[in-house]
């Protein structure tokens, strides 16, 4: 894991909000809140993400803490280390799993901003 892109995305209605990918490969399962994303033998499941969940006034903290908290990410996570990633990362980001359907782009490009300069 290299370098991160904040990526924008959307549940289908409502707000848009920034994520880093960890993983895109779709073998996370959702669990029951507040378990961790567990990584499933087959295809088919959700990318580990992280999300940006603080409020709307720290908003433009979001971009940052995502991407220096993707570069502290394990490799390859398997569930102590990424129980001990999760309690390591700061408040308003969480560790979920993601359709990649739910993703709509680079969050610099997100609908609803200006393209101008």
């Amino acid at each position: 894991m290299s370098h991160f892109d904040v990526k924008a995305a959307c549940y289908g209605r409502g707000a848009i909000f920034p994520v880093a990918i960890l993983d895109s490969r779709h073998r996370w399962a959702c669990p029951t809140y507040p378990g961790l994303p567990e990584w499933q033998p087959e295809d088919g499941h959700g990318m580990l993400v992280l999300r940006w969940t603080a409020p709307p006034s720290q908003a433009d903290e979001g971009p940052r803490q995502l991407a220096a908290a993707a570069a502290q990410a394990p490799r390859e996570p398997s569930g102590p280390e990424l129980a001990a990633y999760r309690a390591s990362l700061p408040t308003g980001v969480h560790l979920i799993s993601l359709p990649a359907s739910h993703v709509i782009g680079p969050w610099a490009q997100r609908p609803g901003m200006s393209t101008r300069t």
